[in-house]
């Protein structure tokens, strides 16, 4: 019995000393006659360098990784302009409407919602989640929609009392009693 303790004992370490001599290239002479297929299951996987693949590179230079085509920043800070434009072209072209109030204030409209659904577009549909075709027929949808959205509303400018007379009516409307 106390031999049984004794080995018990032993044995209760041995298989992780063991697989650190394999590893160390320490082992018994019978693991080193032991084929590759069963080598393999004896001995960990070799977990994948996670430190070197989120590392990021270090380098003095800025890196340019934007599309060669086009400047993001001009057009960001074209998209604020607009937005900040809105808030002096929406109250006067409501104030004095006109012709030309109410084409600007289409044109900024239709701008500000065109740029607002491309990022939409761009941020939610994308290729790795729908393919390559899903995301450039929708951002060709949203072309089509933006440029009928502008065309009706210059025919609704030109061949009828335009957008800024259409909202003062419906503003004076009084309830019927």
């Amino acid at each position: 019995m106390a031999l049984h303790f004794v080995l018990r004992s032993s044995c209760r370490n041995s298989a992780p000393v063991f697989v650190s001599l394999l590893n160390a290239g320490k082992a018994p002479a019978v693991a080193r006659s032991l084929n590759s297929a069963s080598k393999s299951l004896l001995l960990p996987k070799p977990a994948p360098s996670l430190a070197l693949a989120s590392l990021r590179q270090f380098t003095a230079s800025p890196v340019r990784r934007a599309a060669a085509t086009g400047n993001h920043v001009t057009l960001w800070n074209a998209e604020r302009a607009l937005s900040v434009a809105l808030l002096g072209i929406l109250p006067v072209g409501l104030m004095f409407p006109s012709q030309a109030g109410d084409a600007l204030m289409a044109v900024s409209i239709v701008m500000h919602q065109y740029w607002g659904l491309e990022a939409i577009v761009t941020d939610y549909v994308r290729p790795i989640l729908f393919g390559a075709a899903v995301p450039k027929i929708c951002h060709g949808l949203l072309l089509v929609v933006s440029a009928a959205t502008l065309g009706g509303l210059f025919y609704f400018i030109h061949n009828d009392i335009g957008i800024a007379n259409t909202i003062r009516k419906i503003w004076s409307t009084k309830p019927k009693a």
